[in-house]
């Protein structure tokens, strides 16, 4: 189950989570070798939902507007389930039918941990 300050998220049709690294400043040292001042792994999330209605979607993107970061329980291929605190890096939706009001496709959303 995937949540989004402790409120559950429609099941996406897709779903990735990209681990990479962060690092602080990197020098070289006299031997010529490489040498960070700091490293952590951070978690880049990506769902995808080809189709949701409005009132979902409005109440996913007002949910996101509320705070600059928020709480994201996913399932982790590393950690099995994992919160973290992310923010939203990106997010779209394009119209897919508009009649006395629009449902929405290819809805993308990705986040990226603080």
């Amino acid at each position: 189950m995937i949540t989004i300050d402790h409120i559950s998220l429609p099941a996406p049709a897709t779903f990735s989570v990209d681990i990479f690294s962060r690092t602080g400043s990197e020098k070289i040292n006299t031997l010529g070798q490489t040498v960070f001042d700091g490293r952590r792994e951070k978690r880049r999330v990506e769902m995808h939902w080809p189709r949701m209605e409005s009132e979902a979607l409005a109440a996913l993107f007002s949910l996101l507007d509320q705070n600059a970061f928020v709480s994201l329980t996913y399932p982790d291929p590393v950690a099995g389930e994992k919160t973290i605190r992310c923010y939203v890096s990106s997010r779209s939706a394009r119209v897919w039918r508009y009649q006395a009001g629009a449902a929405w496709a290819d809805v993308r959303l990705k986040m990226e941990e603080q």
